[in-house]
């Protein structure tokens, strides 16, 4: 029997506020839900505040309450209405009477203070709030209402940067140990770094407990499912996504709209998170109807465009889209218009939106460790934006990859001919081993600035472990110094390479000159005997002013890309410099076809679908039984755009490239106008060319 986490594809979350048991419109809702296809509700049950009459002293109920039961008033209709119902829960704050009542349950300061926000405290995620008082909540209302199963976007407890000195987590931490907690936030200090090592497990914990309840008092498919946010370079909580991703039967996700990069963040976030969850789960995504930006107003809608392109590149990565409004009654009624037409195309189209894989025979490695640890030694900005553009180049190149996390290497690397290390300075013993067997079976590597120079646990290594198989030596290891921010009186990043072989393929494209910029922080290696030296470096000089822009120094024996024959036949090409953070940073034309050139050489004639347009566009190719599947969105030039997307550019021509051996498609059929595009074939090779894309396309061809 399928199970109702396997079958809902649209969810839809009223988030209600304390005026709404007496302001919200739930005949209203009843129509909404059918007009959207929605097949679940996520409906505000307890935690912060009680929507239904707890029988818990402490648990504080909606300001306009009174004797009534809105939750059981929404869970009613929604059972009505054949829908599958969730209880929203927050569980990390309470007011002051509880706190007077429970001290010992909230998280404190070095100095014995409490920690407090908008007049609530903060509880402690290792006290008996967690422990017993939550677990209590969950019983009563799964005994009460019999929720298929709970969210909650606040259950890692209080932020990553602040560290609770309460005396459960000075014992927690003591038996994880043998030692106290830490003074301060210094990833150099190894008790540090046990902190956050312990830090998520202590969350992982409580994920399993609240599982527990749920699954002892509603059933084995009555789920605790938290919310999780699927940014894997920017978190703000310790959530060990791979533990998570791996433990639960469906995921819901906190990623409600972008965060200053373009929209084909969205799609990433499904690739990343299916990767390790597996393709055959469902993947809710809370994407916001109400304006979200530099600035977020949660009672004004969010401008159309905006919108639909966030739930457009969600669904082509594979994530099921979650309508989310804020107030069961809204005088700006524009928010309910935004999604609806992306909701009922979701809808229309669902056969060709689940149960496929995606098609790409390029990894581009990841892990939380490295996150962790390496951008709170080297800086998290600078992993973010390395993590951004190695995505950006291969986008803009009309490459599809794979994010993979590193931990996956050996199991998720069939069918791979390309792995790429952007940034990728934590490497356990077992990930260099399995990196070595995909080099020994004939795959490839291409390698960026800081690689293998930590352990698993952040510690620096006296050298990388990734120096035979690219074929170097790391004469100076990265310990994340700084040399000052950049600026025109402090040229530190105006340096550059110089070609040394310049008919390799590498730097196709540069006929015209002799140098590129680099613009990152040079790491000094060695080359390997039968390392080839590519290019070397030139080092930084002035800017300003104009006179003294020029060096003596133009010529080094400094090598800064290097290229090595791995043992099964490919090849590992290794910059030494943070080649993908400066182009994720400024975006030079130039870094992203340096990066583009790198893979395709590496890659060769080995791709299997590609896509050619003079735009940027994002896009997804799946393979379902015998169909393809292609999805293409035109982000409408807003990757470093801030402020919101208002009106579609359309671009093209697009042509796409499909080389599978075996598929023989009878022809294409597109769902959106202006229709499908000229079909040709020439052997195993088909040809797709599009005249004009606007704001999305799907096709299938079968």
């Amino acid at each position: 029997m399928t199970k109702w986490y396997e079958k809902i594809c649209r969810y839809g979350q009223t988030n209600l506020t304390e005026i709404d048991p007496e302001a919200c419109d739930l005949d209203f809702w009843k129509k909404f839900w059918k007009k959207t296809g929605t097949g679940a509700i996520i409906v505000n049950a307890g935690g912060i505040v009680a929507y239904y009459p707890s029988q818990f002293k402490m648990h504080y109920r909606a300001k306009k309450l009174g004797e009534g039961d809105l939750f059981g008033d929404f869970v009613d209709a929604g059972r009505k209405a054949g829908l599958t119902v969730l209880a929203r829960m927050d569980i990390n704050r309470a007011i002051d009477e509880f706190y007077q009542a429970q001290p010992d349950w909230f998280a404190r300061k070095k100095d014995g203070s409490p920690f407090i926000t908008q007049g609530r405290y903060l509880s402690c995620l290792n006290s008996g709030y967690y422990k017993e008082y939550i677990p209590g909540v969950l019983k009563e209302i799964i005994e009460g209402y019999h929720p298929e199963g709970f969210t909650d976007n606040s259950w890692t407890g209080i932020p990553r940067k602040d560290i609770c000195y309460c005396d459960n987590c000075r014992r927690s931490f003591r038996a994880y140990s043998g030692g106290e907690l830490p003074e301060e936030a210094d990833y150099r200090n190894p008790v540090y770094r046990r902190w956050i090592q312990w830090s998520y497990q202590c969350r992982t914990e409580n994920w399993d407990l609240f599982n527990r309840i749920t699954a002892q008092y509603g059933g084995e498919d009555c789920l605790w499912l938290g919310m999780i946010g699927a940014n894997v370079v920017n978190s703000h909580s310790f959530c060990d996504l791979r533990e998570v991703a791996r433990r639960s039967k469906i995921i819901m996700v906190d990623s409600q709209s972008r965060d200053g990069n373009g929209f084909e963040q969205n799609s990433l976030n499904g690739m990343v998170l299916h990767q390790m969850a597996g393709w055959d789960k469902i993947i809710p995504e809370s994407m916001a109807a109400y304006a979200r930006g530099q600035q977020t107003y949660r009672r004004a809608a969010n401008p159309p465009l905006e919108l639909r392109l966030w739930m457009l590149e969600g669904i082509a990565g594979g994530i099921t889209p979650w309508w989310h409004v804020v107030g069961g009654a809204q005088e700006d009624r524009r928010i309910f218009d935004i999604g609806t037409p992306v909701l009922q195309w979701h809808e229309k189209y669902e056969r060709y939106l689940y149960n496929r894989i995606p098609i790409a025979n390029a990894g581009v490695l990841w892990s939380q460790n490295n996150v962790e640890f390496s951008g709170g030694i080297h800086g998290r900005g600078g992993i973010e934006k390395s993590w951004r553009g190695i995505n950006m180049a291969l986008t803009r190149m009309g490459i599809p990859f794979l994010p993979i996390n590193a931990e996956d290497i050996a199991d998720q690397t069939m069918g791979i001919d390309l792995l790429i290390l952007p940034e990728l300075a934590v490497l356990s013993q077992d990930q260099a081993e399995a990196l070595e067997a995909f080099a020994a079976r004939g795959g490839s590597i291409l390698a960026l600035g800081n690689a293998g120079i930590m352990e698993k646990d952040g510690l620096l290594r006296r050298s990388s472990r990734l120096e035979s198989l690219l074929g170097v030596r790391f004469t100076q290891i990265d310990r994340g110094d700084q040399a000052g921010e950049a600026s025109w009186e402090n040229p530190v990043l105006h340096n550059y390479l110089r070609f040394e072989t310049k008919e390799s393929p590498v730097f196709r494209g540069f006929e015209n000159t002799a140098t590129l910029p680099m613009g990152g922080k040079y790491l000094e290696i060695t080359p390997l005997p039968g390392t080839k030296v590519l290019a070397t470096y030139i080092p930084p000089y002035p800017i300003y002013p104009p006179e003294f822009a020029w060096t003596a120094l133009t010529h080094t024996d400094k090598p800064v890309i290097t290229e090595h024959a791995l043992s099964g036949g490919g090849k590992a090409l290794y910059a030494a410099w943070d080649l993908d953070a400066a182009y994720g940073r400024c975006a030079l034309p130039d870094h992203g076809d340096l990066l583009g050139n790198m893979v395709n050489y590496l890659l060769g004639d080995r791709f299997p679908v590609r896509v050619q347009c003079r735009a940027y566009i994002d896009f997804k190719f799946y393979r379902q039984d015998q169909r393809v599947i292609i999805h293409l969105v035109n982000p409408n030039h807003t990757g470093f755009a801030q402020g919101y997307a208002e009106e579609n550019l359309p671009v093209g021509p697009v042509t796409l490239t499909i080389k599978i051996p075996g598929f023989n498609p009878g022809g294409v059929k597109a769902t959106e106008a202006p229709g499908a595009p000229v079909f040709s074939r020439e052997g195993e090779e088909i040809t797709l060319t599009l005249d004009r894309l606007e704001v999305h396309q799907l096709l299938i061809l079968e």
